[in-house]
């Protein structure tokens, strides 16, 4: 047998520790082929949104490079220290350290290889589906397939470097130790774990301050304090599970009465030597959890919430503003109203009158518009309708977190109590104000003509379907003229929903991938333990242990290592969904709290079918043990 088939025997020999580890690498190297692919496809290219999607993309390149680096590292690492007694008799029969590192080196380079083959090869496979789901979501015609060198010379060397990189780092850091220490390997006796109060306490006060920052940041704070918030709950949840655990445990181990009853005594004891082993697992799959979540529901949130945010922008589906001296005035509605009668479109048509405060305050321009007319376009817009007394004038706030300083507004010859509402949205925009208010008719009436602007608004039921017309009206009624001003609502709607649509095609795939990375620390770390509960059981079994006993024993134990992780990842997100609607509410979007549920409630029960399958393939490989 040659050195380089005793390498292929020996990933073939551990193909079920490796199995979690592979499948991982194969889906890293998937989304990345297939991002590349679409970030090179030539009909694409050519197009308006190729920018965008290309840097959007790159980034996420970028990300699932780095995050595979790191996942890679820490899965190489814990798969040598899960080999120790191999190397230990190895190095009895005589092999030298160099020809363990080459070793190393070559089984990591055979699992990348494989990885980036197969990866490859199902994103060919997949391609034509994949740029169908794409073409769809960022509202492009049909993409063609096209074979992508470019693509697959990039991912290929992307992920040769990246596991050369990795089999080289692992074996310079490689420690080296005793040769007892190595035929001990994972059998030496395992102390149990202590933990401090003190550094419990700070967990819980880590955490507590982390939540109650997020829970209490508004608006822009919540940027703010992002960075702060995250290194709080990040070392908080660290200390959570190395410390505030296994006090946890000690606590349930001295109550007797619980700890007596039935298989907990064993549950418990088992559970508090493994915690060691488990706490940095469960801190890597709570945090990696937490940004998958985080990062999809967000995405969703946004995406689902781009017709609400542009109707709140653009009220109406047609609008031409209109000065005094616009001579085209006439020209340009009968441009609009015959457009959309040729192209099948029913409308209604609004005209509103606006008129320019003599002289501004605080140095903005405040156009004026009476209450009769605000309220019918409010009807029209299914906006709410204002209703104030003679005294009082209503001033629009151009966005959340705007105010107006001023309690009382001169309006002619009137003195006006200023009123605000942070819910409402300007219905009205004008060419020589900032800001708008809404007076009584008998007010708006004293106030000279002199600036007066004309608005003239359509209302289009299936103004999603003008798409083509607006781009060619916008054409034709040059926005940029001094005298006049039109703009259309679905160039801007489609421009929207594609830009977020593709941050959520982006965001969605490379969150699926942290969430099977999570999948397979949870699979690596059940399976490491798997000849170790097969004697430990075995043994329990000749001293009485029954099936339903193991499988009780077993079903906790797993139940804790799948769920208790993602609990805590779900508490996280739920608590930065929480601090993330008050930032968002500033772009306009409704609520996180529908797509967030929806996002959580999948992972769960993915997470759910995954704990069935494994928990299942366990006791069968458990049982086979014992009955031999």
């Amino acid at each position: 047998m040659t050195f380089r088939q005793f390498a292929c025997n020996n990933v073939l020999r551990n193909k079920r520790m490796y199995a979690a580890f592979f499948m991982s690498s194969v889906f890293s190297v998937l989304i990345f082929f297939v991002y590349a692919m679409f970030i090179f496809h030539p009909e694409i290219i050519g197009q308006e949104i190729h920018e965008s999607v290309a840097t959007g993309m790159m980034a996420a390149e970028y990300v699932i490079f780095l995050f595979s680096f790191f996942f890679l590292f820490y899965c190489v690492g814990a798969f040598l220290k899960k080999r120790e007694k191999e190397f230990g008799i190895l190095f009895i029969q005589g092999m030298t350290p160099l020809q363990r590192n080459m070793l190393i080196f070559m089984e990591n380079m055979l699992i990348g290889i494989v990885s980036i083959a197969i990866g490859i090869g199902v994103g060919l496979v997949l391609a034509k589906l994949f740029f169908q789901f794409a073409g769809f979501l960022l509202a492009v015609k049909a993409l063609g397939f096209y074979f992508p060198w470019k693509a697959i010379g990039l991912t290929v060397v992307a992920f040769l470097i990246l596991y050369a990189a990795i089999s080289l780092f692992t074996v310079l850091v490689l420690r080296s130790r005793s040769l007892l220490d190595l035929l001990q390997g994972s059998g030496r006796p395992k102390r149990e774990p202590r933990a401090s109060l003190v550094l419990s306490l700070v967990a819980v006060a880590l955490l507590g301050m982390s939540y109650a920052l997020a829970l209490t940041a508004d608006g822009v704070n919540v940027l703010v304090l992002m960075l702060p918030v995250i290194a709080l709950t990040t070392v908080g949840t660290y200390l959570l599970f190395t410390q505030l655990s296994v006090i946890f445990i000690d606590f349930l181990k001295k109550r007797r009465t619980f700890y007596w009853k039935r298989t907990n005594l064993l549950t418990l004891s088992d559970l508090a030597y493994r915690m060691k082993d488990n706490a940095r697992m469960f801190f890597l799959v709570s945090i990696v959890s937490t940004v998958a979540f985080c990062a999809i529901g967000t995405l969703a949130a946004l995406a689902g919430s781009i017709q609400i945010t542009v109707m709140k922008i653009n009220p109406f589906a047609f609008e031409y503003q209109s000065k005094q001296s616009d001579v085209e005035r006439a020209k340009h509605l009968s441009l609009i109203e015959t457009s959309l009668q040729q192209g099948g479109f029913s409308f209604e048509k609004y005209q509103v009158a606006m008129r320019v405060l003599p002289e501004p305050i605080n140095e903005e321009k405040i156009g004026v518009v009476k209450l009769s007319d605000y309220n019918r376009l409010a009807v029209a817009s299914h906006s709410p309708e204002l209703q104030m007394t003679n005294g009082e004038v209503f001033v629009m706030l151009n966005w959340i977190g705007d105010s107006v300083a001023s309690k009382t507004l001169q309006v002619g010859n009137a003195q006006l109590a200023v009123k605000t509402d942070t819910n409402m949205t300007p219905l009205i925009k004008g060419l020589e104000f900032e800001r708008l208010a809404v007076v009584p008719n008998q007010v708006y009436d004293q106030l000279p003509k002199a600036k007066e602007e004309q608005r003239f608004v359509y209302e289009v039921p299936r103004w999603k379907e003008t798409q083509d017309l607006s781009l060619k009206l916008q054409d034709e009624i040059s926005h940029f003229d001094e005298n006049y001003s039109f703009s259309a609502r679905a160039p801007y709607y489609h421009t929207m929903k594609q830009m977020a649509n593709m941050a959520l095609f982006i965001g969605l795939f490379v969150g699926v991938l942290f969430f099977v990375a999570a999948a397979s620390f949870l699979y690596f770390r059940l399976y490491t333990d798997l000849e170790y509960d097969k004697r430990h059981y075995g043994s329990l079994s000749k001293i009485g242990l029954t099936d339903a006993e193991l499988t009780r024993i077993v079903t906790t134990q797993i139940a804790l290592l799948f769920f208790v992780p993602i609990v805590v990842a779900i508490i996280h997100s739920m608590v930065a969904f929480v601090s993330l609607q008050s930032l968002l509410k500033l772009i306009l979007v409704a609520s996180v709290f529908k797509p967030t549920a929806i996002v959580l409630c999948s992972f769960v029960v993915v997470q759910g079918v995954y704990f069935w399958i494994i928990r299942n393939r366990y006791l069968f490989h458990l049982k086979q043990s014992m009955n031999r």
